[in-house]
C-alpha cells in the first residue's frame, strides 16, 4: 500500500469567516485558515520561528540591519494564471502604506517608514529608518493581485467584490464560496493550485464547513460529515479520547498564562521584593491545576519565551511546587505573623512586616478555568499566610480598564504571541514600556532592558540567541512575574486522513503547514515474484 494523489479532505471549523481580505490581518481563526491555504507572502515561518522562502527565493540583510534585499522566484503565477511579479508585491506594500489603510494601526505605521526600491524585475530592496531585527515577521504579508485590486482605495479593501472570489498564489485556490444566509451554513470549496511554487499537495481538494459551536462540530465529526476539527476545549478533547476512529494531534501554542504583579504601586512595595515574588511562585501548585483541570494538556511555563521557539533557553531550571521553601523565603525577608497570633496561620491571620500586611487583590477573567486557577492560588498562598483576595472581571474590559490604566494589584492574563514568529519580548519587559506600553507590571530592570535592546537591533540570529538566553536566565532568577503554563492546541482527525504531523505552531492555522503530505487515497502496490 502506498499514498496516492486525489481525494477531498473535509474540515469542520467552529465559527464563520468575517474578513475575507487577508491584508486586514484578521485575528479571527476561520479567516486565518483561508489565508493560510489560499495566499502566499514573500517569506513564511516554520513552527520554530525561522524564516523560510515563499514567493521570495532568497534574501539578505546588511550588517547594520537597515536594508533587506529580496529576490523573487521566477515563473510565479496567480490562481487565475496571470503572472505574479514584483509589481504585485510593491502594490500590496503601497496599500499598507496608505494613510487610509484599514488594517492594524501598527502595521500601517511601520510600513509608512519603509523605503521601497525596485532594483530590477526580480529584486526588491526595503530600507528601515533604524535597525529592527523582528522586521522579517512583517514580510510574511499576503500578496494581493494588482490586476484585481488596482485603482482601489486602501480604505475600501474590506468591501471590495474581489474578496468574495479570492485569487492568491497559495497551495489551494477557491472553487466555490458560499456564506451563511440564515438557512444554510457557510462553506468553502478549495482545489489544488496547478501553478503553486511549492510542493504540490497530494489532496485534490479541501472543503471547509462552518459550525456555530463546538458541539455541532464534534457531532459532524462523529457522523462522518467532516474529517477533522481543531481548537476543541478540554471537554471536547476528553469526549474523543476513547474513540478509535480518530487521531488527536497536539502542539503548544505560543501563549502563556501569567500573573502580573504591579510593582509601581506604592502601597504594594512588597512586590518589589524578589523573595516575595519567588515565594508566590513556589507556593502555587501549578502542576495540580494542569493535571486536574486541563487533563495534562498544558506545559508548565519556565520562560517568557515559548519552548518551541529558536530563542528558548532549554537549560533553565524548572520551579516546582515547594511551599516549605516559599515559607522560608518569606521568613528570611522579615515577613512573620504578629506576636498576638499564637495559634499560627489561619483564616483570620496573615504575615506582616513593619506594620504592613502581605495582602493584595488578585484580578482574574471570569471564565471557568481562570476562576478555578485563581481560587487555587488564593488557597495555596493563604496556607503561607499571604492574604490574596480574588476578584473577577469580564475579559472584554480587562485590557482597557485594568491593564492599560494599571488599575490592578495582581492580575491573571493570557499573554499571547500568536501570529508573531519572532520571540522579541521587548514590549512586555523593557523599561521604556512601563508608562504607556505593555510592561504592565512596571518591571524596572536595566540589565534586562539592555539585553532586549541589543537583541532587537542585531540581525544575527546567533547573537540574538545568546542575548535572549541571558535575558531568560536573569528573568527566571528575578521572577518579575508568575509564569503558570503554556496551553496546548489539539486537532482531531479521522483515521482515514494520513500524513498529518503537527509540529511546533505559531497559530492554529499552522496545523496546515504540512498539508502537502496529507493523503486519503491509498494505492495497492502489487509486486511480481521472480525466480
Amino acid at each position: 500500500m502506498s499514498p496516492a494523489s486525489g481525494g477531498t479532505y473535509v474540515e469542520g471549523v467552529i465559527g464563520e469567516p468575517r474578513d475575507l481580505n487577508p491584508l486586514l490581518f484578521s485575528h479571527h481563526g476561520p479567516d486565518r485558515d483561508i489565508t493560510k491555504l489560499v495566499y502566499a507572502g514573500m517569506l513564511k515561518f516554520d513552527g520554530s520561528g525561522h524564516p523560510t522562502p515563499d514567493l521570495a527565493e532568497s534574501w539578505a540583510v546588511t550588517a547594520d540591519g537597515l536594508s533587506y534585499t529580496f529576490v523573487m522566484r521566477s515563473g510565479l503565477r496567480w490562481h487565475d494564471g496571470v503572472p505574479l511579479s514584483l509589481d504585485d508585491v510593491i502594490f500590496t506594500i503601497g496599500l499598507m502604506q496608505s494613510p487610509d489603510y484599514p488594517g492594524p494601526v501598527d502595521t500601517g505605521e511601520l510600513w509608512r517608514q519603509i523605503a521601497v526600491a525596485k532594483l530590477n524585475n526580480s529584486t526588491l530592496k526595503l530600507t528601515l529608518p533604524e535597525a529592527y531585527a523582528p522586521f522579517l515577521d512583517h514580510v510574511t504579508f499576503p500578496v494581493l493581485p494588482a490586476h484585481m485590486f488596482s485603482g482601489v482605495r486602501s480604505a475600501d479593501l474590506k468591501l471590495h467584490p474581489a474578496n468574495l472570489s479570492p485569487v492568491g498564489s497559495g497551495p489551494f485556490r477557491v472553487e466555490n464560496l458560499s456564506l451563511a444566509d440564515g438557512e444554510s451554513r457557510a462553506e468553502i470549496a478549495l482545489i489544488t493550485n496547478p501553478f503553486y511554487h511549492g510542493d504540490t499537495p497530494m489532496l485534490s481538494a479541501i472543503k471547509i464547513k462552518y459550525y456555530l459551536d463546538e458541539y455541532s462540530a464534534i457531532e459532524a465529526l462523529r457522523q462522518n460529515e467532516v474529517m477533522g476539527v481543531g481548537g476543541l476545549s478540554q471537554g471536547g478533547i476528553a469526549s474523543m479520547l476513547n474513540n478509535d476512529n480518530f487521531n488527536i494531534h497536539s502542539s503548544l501554542l505560543p501563549e502563556t498564562k501569567i500573573i502580573l504583579l504591579n510593582q509601581q504601586n506604592e502601597s504594594l512595595k512588597f512586590f518589589r521584593e524578589k523573595k516575595v515574588r519567588l515565594a508566590l511562585l513556589l507556593g502555587l501548585n501549578r502542576k495540580y491545576f494542569v493535571n486536574e483541570f486541563l487533563s495534562g494538556q498544558a506545559v508548565l511555563a519556565s520562560s517568557p519565551i515559548h519552548p518551541g521557539n529558536w530563542a528558548f533557553n532549554d537549560s533553565l531550571m524548572n520551579v516546582d511546587y515547594d511551599p516549605d521553601n516559599a515559607a522560608d523565603l518569606l521568613s528570611e525577608s522579615g515577613w512573620a505573623l504578629p506576636e498576638s497570633d499564637v495559634e499560627g496561620i489561619n483564616d483570620n491571620s496573615g504575615l506582616q512586616k513593619d506594620g504592613q500586611d502581605l495582602k493584595f487583590q488578585l484580578l482574574v477573567p471570569n471564565d471557568d478555568l481562570s476562576v478555578v486557577l485563581g481560587e487555587i492560588a488564593v488557597e495555596d498562598w493563604g496556607q503561607l499566610g499571604i492574604n490574596a483576595v480574588l476578584q473577577t472581571v469580564e475579559p472584554d474590559i480587562l485590557k482597557e480598564e485594568h491593564l492599560d490604566t494599571r488599575e490592578f494589584q495582581a492580575i491573571m492574563i493570557d499573554l499571547s504571541l500568536q501570529r508573531t514568529p519572532d520571540p522579541d519580548p521587548y514590549p512586555f519587559w523593557h523599561q521604556t514600556e512601563i508608562e504607556s506600553g505593555q510592561n504592565y507590571s512596571g518591571y524596572d530592570n536595566r540589565i534586562i532592558s539592555e539585553y532586549l535592546e541589543q537583541a532587537r537591533t542585531t540581525p544575527s540570529i546567533s547573537a540574538r540567541t545568546g542575548l535572549y538566553h541571558m535575558f531568560q536566565k536573569r528573568f527566571v532568577d528575578d521572577t518579575p512575574a508568575l509564569l503558570v503554563y503554556h496551553p496546548v492546541y489539539s486537532y482531531v482527525t479521522n483515521k482515514v486522513v494520513n500524513g498529518v504531523h503537527m509540529g511546533p505552531i505559531i497559530e492554529p492555522s499552522d496545523r496546515f503547514n504540512g498539508i502537502a503530505n496529507w493523503y486519503i487515497v491509498i494505492r495497492r502496490v502489487v509486486g511480481r515474484l521472480t525466480n
